[in-house]
């Protein structure tokens, strides 16, 4: 007999459960309470719900969760949706297209989809998803060459301070994830970017993935500031940065062989960032 199930908004009274079932099918390395935090920020205050989940007489059998943020691009505000996490148990894999076309119902986002496996992404390229590119640049910390004489690294409270008033208002969104490094890049002349990070390691040396860059053009003429800076507080010796926020090419290449894709209307790879994703949200390996 097939299975069967009832195909619901995750709203928040529900949050609680869903993220108890992606703690036991998806990564048990991350905490019921881990999960749902990712899912309850205020990033969108008319956030319609979490995604949507499928519900066997009171048990949740699948879900497809979503974030949802309100960001500032070029600008102007856009709304966006980011899609992730979709598992369903095997009995009702039949119905899991179903969370899916839920999904991809609502109207007036802007999508992101940044952790498909390869069966997912293929899916979502029939949908007319475009690609993000790929290039990372990997960017030595501690260099050589002088630094700029008013170059400034600056951090918790004092960066929100000097940051433009969008960038700032992205460092006190992500506060809640204490793994995290968030910092201001900048000088008197240029202004500041919100740099924001994550520790980790390359070929086993510590380095930091930026996972985004306010500015591209202050962070490439800066950086070696924040290199000298991250080398002497954490040992950091390598720097990951998306080619695609960077102005021109600068140190070498490798590929982030994980599939990320989008869909928009107006927005170009350019607009996209890892902020407001499950990438800052979850403290996945780097």
């Amino acid at each position: 007999m097939t299975a069967s199930a009832e195909l619901l908004p995750i709203l928040d009274q529900d949050l609680e459960a869903a993220c108890r079932f992606l703690h036991e099918n998806i990564n048990r390395t991350i905490s019921p309470q881990a999960w749902q935090l990712a899912y309850s920020q205020p990033w969108l205050a008319d956030a319609p719900n979490h995604g949507f989940m499928l519900v066997d007489q009171g048990r949740v059998v699948g879900v497809f969760m979503a974030i949802y943020s309100a960001q500032t691009i070029r600008g102007a505000t856009e709304r966006f949706c980011n899609q992730n996490s979709w598992v369903v148990l095997e009995p009702y894999r039949h119905l899991g297209l179903g969370l899916w076309r839920a999904l991809q119902a609502q109207s007036g986002y802007h999508v992101t989809m940044l952790t498909p496996n390869p069966t997912v992404a293929k899916v979502y390229q029939t949908r007319r998803y475009r690609p993000i590119g790929a290039a990372v640049t990997v960017l030595p910390a501690p260099l050589p060459w002088p630094l700029a004489r008013q170059a400034r690294v600056v951090v918790e409270e004092e960066a929100q301070a000097v940051l433009p008033a969008a960038a700032a208002r992205d460092l006190v969104n992500h506060r809640p994830f204490p793994w995290l490094t968030q910092l201001a890049l900048g000088d008197a002349e240029r202004g500041y970017c919100l740099v924001v990070g994550k520790l980790g390691r390359w070929k086993r040396l510590p380095a930091l993935r930026v996972l985004h860059v306010s500015d591209g053009a202050i962070f490439a003429s800066l950086h070696p500031a924040l290199g000298r800076h991250l080398f002497r507080r954490y040992g950091v010796i390598t720097l990951h940065v998306p080619s695609r926020c960077l102005p021109t090419r600068t140190g070498f290449e490798i590929t982030d062989t994980q599939p990320r894709l989008f869909l928009s209307d107006r927005l170009e790879e350019r607009d996209i960032t890892w902020l407001y994703t499950e990438l800052v949200a979850l403290d996945l390996p780097m």
